[in-house]
């Protein structure tokens, strides 16, 4: 996968948490159309730029870019 196509889809992960507070990490996957790879390698791409944070709930994984309680920062 190219660079260019990771930060893009980096930028759509972006916009979408715009715009909500969080999100689970299948309906930002579903919504944006995002297959597995494409979804981890942008979200890899946000990590490393310590601009999201994810709490996982009894299997299911959170995300937010802004730092809700009990949330965490790969950074």
């Amino acid at each position: 996968m190219k660079a260019l196509i990771i930060a893009q889809n980096a930028q759509r992960i972006w916009c979408l948490l715009e715009s909500t507070y969080t999100i689970t990490a299948n309906r930002m996957k579903r919504t944006l159309g995002l297959d597995d790879i494409a979804f981890f390698a942008a979200i890899g791409w946000l990590a490393r730029e310590k601009k999201i944070y994810c709490n996982e709930d009894n299997g299911v994984l959170y995300i937010s870019n802004k730092r809700p309680l009990e949330f965490f920062s790969f950074g």
